[in-house]
């Protein structure tokens, strides 16, 4: 019998994917970080340190030669925060409870580093998951050798560090959130090199560019800090929806028999649909996602708003500036897609369109002080379907806020 005959058929559709990585690996700079991962040997699915050495490594393995944002670069955001700031509280009319965080200037690794906590609280349910569907398939007559093991380890650690490298080397600004460390959030990035990409590949004003991406983030930043249980409300979203998933790999693990569950072809397909870490819905998670696309969607959608409201005004190429970062968001790219399906987020251009016809739907209609109600409880917060349909939540809330106010008046 030939060696290869004694694999399991688990082993051989790892093998494949062994083989192919390795590929690939010896095409790009990074190869040398792969072969260490897939040769470790670790009880953990994962192995964070070297998910961020790959990821910084894909973060700049695309050309990005600038030089390091000197003074005047972090002292012209500095200021720039400090005008978007007085210009989100005049047009937005929101009055935060917490201090406005700092901006800083990163560079992509910087990036990686800052968020890395957040990508764990996000990933670690779903090799959680992976570690179950390993468990099930030998509870159920398989073998999974060592060497087998050593593979899958490698497989999500080499995957998640992709994910996050391609990330990195497409973020503009972010405000962050603080997840799951919520003392250490309130922050403002801005990532320098892609900035200056965009710059370069959209023909944008760069003072204006600037002034846009602080002004976005700073309206996020007075979304959070006007009403802090919005961060409460979104880490408890997140953390149902990703203890709650299961992996795609685990539904076909219940399905097939040990030896056919992951034969190199099933393998190759779970691959080109979303990789190892794809996942399923129950009902039940259905409907958790479709609270965090809706909230996700107002969030954008009043940012939105406030951003335009105030670019138009204050921005000299704001008309084409918008219409520039409209055609940017229609055309995802192939890693954006890739993460989206991974993690069953799939959040389409429409649903950020949505949003934001919800908010200006509801501020031409009542104002900005009714919109702004949609911040006070969570109650209040737009279902799937008001966000679709702006009347109804205008309908339901004046109903609740004249039950408050008959309420309060006996």
């Amino acid at each position: 019998m030939k060696e290869e005959d004694s694999f399991t058929a688990w082993e051989r559709g790892l093998e494949w994917a062994s083989r192919f990585l390795d590929g690939i690996a010896r095409q790009v700079p990074f190869f040398k970080i792969v072969r260490e991962v897939f040769a470790e040997e670790s009880e953990e699915l994962v192995n964070w340190a070297q998910a961020e050495e790959i990821a910084v490594l894909v973060a700049q393995s695309e050309a990005a030669a600038v030089s390091p944002p000197g003074p005047d670069v972090n002292r012209d955001f500095r200021a720039m925060k400090e005008r978007s700031v007085e210009l989100v509280r005049q047009y937005s009319r929101l009055q935060p409870r917490e201090p406005i965080g700092d901006i800083l200037v990163l560079d992509r690794p910087g990036w990686i580093r800052a968020n890395l906590n957040s990508f764990r609280l996000v990933f670690q349910p779903l090799a959680e998951s992976y570690r179950r569907t390993l468990e099930k398939f030998e509870s159920g007559g398989g073998a999974l050798t060592s060497w087998g093991k050593r593979i899958t380890h490698g497989l999500l650690t080499f995957q998640l560090g992709m994910v996050i490298g391609y990330l990195a080397r497409n973020v503009l600004g972010q405000y962050d959130l603080g997840l799951p460390d919520m003392e250490d959030g309130g922050k403002l990035y801005v990532v320098y090199p892609n900035m200056l990409k965009a710059e370069r590949n959209l023909g944008l004003v760069p003072s204006d560019f600037r002034l846009w991406i602080t002004l976005h983030e700073v309206t996020h930043a007075f979304e959070f800090a006007s009403h802090p249980w919005l961060r409460r409300y979104m880490k408890e979203l997140m953390e149902k929806y990703f203890s709650s998933v299961s992996l795609r790999l685990e539904e076909i693990g219940l399905n097939l028999r040990p030896e056919e569950f992951t034969d190199a072809r099933r393998l190759n397909e779970i691959m080109k649909e979303g990789g190892l870490l794809s996942v399923i819905h129950t009902p039940e998670q259905r409907a958790i996602l479709s609270d965090i696309q809706a909230f996700m969607s107002l969030v954008e959608g009043y940012s939105n708003l406030v951003m335009d409201m105030a670019g138009r005004d204050i921005i000299p190429s704001y008309e084409e500036m918008s219409r520039a970062f409209r055609r940017r968001r229609e055309l995802k790219s192939g890693a954006e897609k890739f993460i989206e399906r991974m993690l069953g987020f799939d959040l389409k251009l429409q649903q950020y369109h949505i949003g934001e016809l919800f908010c200006r739907e509801v501020y031409e209609t009542r104002g900005m002080d009714f919109l702004n109600l949609v911040w006070r409880y969570r109650d209040y917060l737009p279902t799937s379907e008001e966000i679709r349909k702006p009347y109804l939540w205008m309908e339901r809330v004046s109903r609740e806020e004249g039950e408050h106010v008959t309420h309060h008046r006996i």
